[in-house]
């Protein structure tokens, strides 16, 4: 065992019979044992790939059970390093639907984002056989508004609202359930397909969107079923929250701000559930994004 436990320089020598007993230990009833494996696996990084995605096929079920959890440890680690790389980046106009993807990824590392993306392109798809954008923007709102919550039937989270499924977009759509920010982000990337100039705006509390033209403005509460709402309603609802119209609160969000308010809506989810670790690493996600 001790030949199997070298570094990862020398691991990578092994031939393949030496790597699958590497990864057929990860079933040795000796804790001892098992976690120097597994710390052995982890360290080598993505070269262990290969030979982990190989333990999946055991007939040992301990064997397929660690390799999946050590895969998913790598895959989440070079999630969270992406994400990271992403907040970097300077300026606040990032690429919001990239990185919104990205951050997801950090939790299901194994996300396919194309088939999400598919469902999106043909939300917006079917919202333009119905009215076409150029012709009527109110019109094509209330398009999207159908598909979404009449023919998709996208709701508010009223009963878990804390739900940290919430938040990630992945299992929005596949619940079609949300928080006021994760459905505007729906709606958004549904909007932006059909070319409509909509964009988010972070009321204290509850996320809305705009649209804004030179004839007229219109906002939309995703999270009550697309609802429109006047200039009017969105002040009568700062007021009753105890906050004045003049302090910014119906301005545009920047992307930067608005992946910074996912992940401060998860902090705090994770710091009163008492999920540390996944507290701490959004955490990290906070402060990159401040910069």
């Amino acid at each position: 065992m001790n030949a199997l436990l070298a570094n990862p320089l020398e691991l990578a020598t092994l031939s393949e019979k030496d790597k699958a007993a590497l990864v057929r230990l990860l079933s040795d009833p000796d804790p001892g044992v098992f976690q120097a494996i597994r710390r052995t696996l982890v360290n080598c990084g993505t070269d262990a790939r290969p030979w982990l995605k190989a333990g999946l096929g055991s007939r040992d079920r301990l064997v397929r059970k660690h390799s999946w959890e050590i895969l998913t440890q790598l895959e989440r680690s070079a999630a969270d390093r992406e994400f990271i790389a992403f907040c970097n980046r300077g300026g606040e106009q990032l690429n919001l639907e990239k990185g919104v993807w990205l951050l997801t990824r950090t939790a299901y590392p194994n996300l396919d984002r194309e088939t999400y993306q598919a469902q999106l392109d043909e939300f917006a798809s079917r919202a333009r056989k119905v009215c076409d954008p150029g012709q009527s923007q109110p019109a094509a709102l209330m398009a999207v508004n159908r598909v979404l919550y009449r023919k998709e039937h996208f709701r508010g989270d009223k009963t878990n609202y804390y739900d940290p499924q919430n938040s990630y977009l992945n299992r929005v759509i596949d619940r079609r359930l949300g928080n006021p920010l994760s459905l505007c982000l729906v709606y958004l990337f549904v909007a932006r397909r059909l070319g409509l100039p909509v964009t988010g705006v972070g009321m204290p509390g509850h996320f809305i969107l705009r649209l804004q033209s030179p004839a007229f403005t219109i906002y939309v509460d995703a999270f009550n079923g697309g609802n429109f709402l006047t200039h009017s309603d969105c002040a009568t609802r700062l007021k009753r929250c105890g906050y004045g119209i003049d302090g910014g609160f119906l301005s545009t969000t920047t992307p930067r701000r608005t992946l910074m308010r996912i992940c401060s809506n998860l902090h705090q989810i994770y710091q009163k559930s008492r999920h540390l670790g996944e507290r701490d690493r959004i955490q990290k996600y906070l402060i990159k994004l401040a910069y």
